[in-house]
């Protein structure tokens, strides 16, 4: 009786897993099918993917770069006059604050030479899709602010 018992079990064991497998089967089937009529259907206009370019992706780069062509120069001299600032009180006799706004310029400068064409190049190689637009554009404006600030630093020097 134990082995009829046990053939009978293993048996019916065997036509579940037979069933289980079919539905498993038939289910991929009709996956797969909906996943290939998905991809024959022509995408909406307004329906992006993954693998999509930003399209406005250069134009976020344009206005940053030209504004960094013409506040670096300007930085530049700016910041090359300021020790001018000097002249009046000969190099020992300055205020501390005097002191302080011109190393502070001196930094802005290096990091307007090291960061700004580094900040720009930065937003350019970023990927061209949509979810990086953000960054791309926070990136490229960032771009200008070591020379906006040696220009503002400059002219706000204390006497």
């Amino acid at each position: 009786m134990n082995d009829l018992t046990t053939q009978a079990q293993a048996q019916a064991q065997a036509q579940a897993d037979d069933e289980l497998r079919q539905d498993w089967a038939s289910a991929n089937a009709a996956e797969a099918e909906a996943a290939d009529a998905a991809a024959a259907q022509p995408r909406d206009a307004g329906t992006r993917g993954p693998g999509d370019q930003d399209e406005r992706a250069g134009r976020s780069l344009i206005l940053p770069a030209v504004l960094a062509v013409l506040l670096v120069p300007v930085a530049l001299l700016f910041g090359g006059l300021a020790p001018m600032a000097t002249d009046s009180c000969g190099p020992d006799h300055c205020s501390r604050a005097l002191d302080q706004a011109l190393s502070e310029v001196v930094f802005s400068l290096h990091a307007t030479f090291a960061g700004t064409p580094a900040l720009l190049l930065t937003a350019g190689v970023l990927p061209r899709r949509p979810r990086y637009a953000t960054a791309r554009k926070l990136t490229a404006w960032s771009a200008l602010l070591p020379p906006a600030f040696v220009i503002l630093r400059v002219l706000a020097l204390p006497q």
